[in-house]
């Protein structure tokens, strides 16, 4: 399965899970109000399918992009996730509740509509982002726990102490990483190295032949 199909697939799993929910919360409604729950239900499901199905399309369509730029850069995916999942959720957000907020409401409502649902869409990013850094956090300490005795310890440098926002587009690297990176320049230096000395030795050749024909008809 490539990139684009898992993308599509998810893409409607998550817009079937937003309208199940909203036919959820729409039936909800409906018998707290005594009201027929089919018509809340069916409206508030295809509303929440709806906006779901756009916000995630425009998301994956902004995190595959970014993605590519990040192999042109050199960097790997993980450097650079939390920037991107808060980017592009943020212009997903902005994205669909303005289009759907121009459905429902006309003109007037695509302003307010971007700017509710994209701070809405950073604020539930922001709050998974701190979610998975403290589930992270909370295994390396029980990885810690369960060191033998004798065991040393993992050093941090200084640097390692310094944290870098989520927003921001640089990101620490390992020693891991900085080692690949140097890795793939070094090999790109190698083959400019190599096709130079290739061309050398062409113009080389070239030269000679040109002197050889020379020599003959003076001789």
């Amino acid at each position: 399965m490539d990139q684009q199909t898992a993308s599509a697939l998810k893409v409607l799993q998550k817009g079937a899970i937003y309208g199940g929910l909203g036919a959820t919360v729409g039936a909800t409604i409906a018998v707290l109000r005594n009201a027929p729950v089919k018509p809340y239900a069916v409206t508030m499901g295809l509303s929440a399918g709806v906006y779901g199905v756009t916000f995630h399309a425009i998301r994956e369509s902004f995190l595959m992009y970014q993605r590519k730029q990040n192999a042109q850069f050199g960097l790997s995916d993980s450097q650079t996730r939390d920037f991107d999942d808060l980017f592009s959720s943020a212009m997903a957000g902005a994205s669909a509740g303005g289009l759907l907020s121009a459905m429902y409401r006309g003109r007037r409502g695509v302003i307010p509509g971007a700017v509710m649902f994209g701070l809405l869409s950073v604020g539930l990013e922001m709050a998974s982002i701190s979610s998975n850094k403290w589930r992270q956090e909370t295994i390396m300490r029980e990885r810690l726990m369960e060191l033998a005795p004798n065991e040393p310890l993992p050093t941090r440098r200084v640097w390692d102490y310094i944290e870098i926002p989520a927003w921001s587009p640089v990101r620490k690297i390992s020693e891991e990483e900085y080692e690949d990176i140097l890795d793939r320049r070094l090999k790109e230096l190698e083959k400019q190295v190599k096709q130079i000395e290739r061309e050398m030795k062409q113009a080389a050749k070239q030269d000679k032949t040109r002197s050889e024909p020379s020599a003959g008809a003076s001789s």
